[in-house]
C-alpha cells in the first residue's frame, strides 16, 4: 500500500495549529474577523484529522507484522485518537458558544486549543519515531 497517512497528517497539524494561533490572536484584538477564521480553520482539520485517523489506520495494518513495536504502535494511535476527540470537542465548545447555548469563554478555548496542540505534537513525536527509529513504513534496501 502506498504510503498515504505520512503525506496527509501534515495538514491537520498544520490547520490545527493555525486555529490555535488565530484563537490567540482574537484573544489579544478581540475580533469577530479572527474568531470566524479560527472556527473555519478548526473544522477544516478536524476533519483532515478524521482523514490522517482512517489513514493511520490502514497504515498500522500494512505494517503490523513487521516486527516493530506494538506498544509503539498503540501510543502513537491512542495519542492520535486523542488528539482528534480534543480537537473535536473543542469544535462543538465553539459551535455551542456561537450559536449562543454556552457564553463566550476565549481563555477556556485558547487552553484547550494549545493543550490539544502539544498532545498532536507529542503524538507527531511519536509518529516519528515509528519511522527514524524503528522504520515503519520504509523499505528495505
Amino acid at each position: 500500500m502506498h504510503p498515504v497517512h505520512p503525506m496527509v497528517v501534515h495538514f491537520p497539524i498544520a490547520l490545527l495549529l493555525a486555529s490555535v494561533l488565530f484563537d490567540g490572536l482574537a484573544l489579544r484584538w478581540r475580533r469577530e474577523q479572527f474568531r470566524d477564521t479560527s472556527l473555519s480553520l478548526l473544522v477544516l482539520g478536524v476533519l483532515a484529522a478524521g482523514v490522517a485517523v482512517l489513514t493511520g489506520h490502514f497504515a498500522e495494518e500494512a505494517i503490523e507484522h513487521s516486527g516493530i513495536s506494538k506498544d509503539a504502535i498503540e501510543l502513537h494511535e491512542e495519542l492520535g485518537f486523542a488528539v482528534f476527540w480534543v480537537f473535536l470537542g473543542l469544535v462543538g465548545l465553539r459551535l455551542a458558544m456561537k450559536w449562543g447555548w454556552v457564553k463566550e469563554q476565549p481563555l477556556l478555548v485558547l487552553a484547550a486549543g494549545l493543550a490539544g496542540g502539544l498532545l498532536m505534537l507529542v503524538a507527531s513525536y511519536f509518529g516519528g519515531d515509528l519511522v527514524y527509529r524503528f522504520g515503519a513504513g520504509v523499505l528495505p534496501r
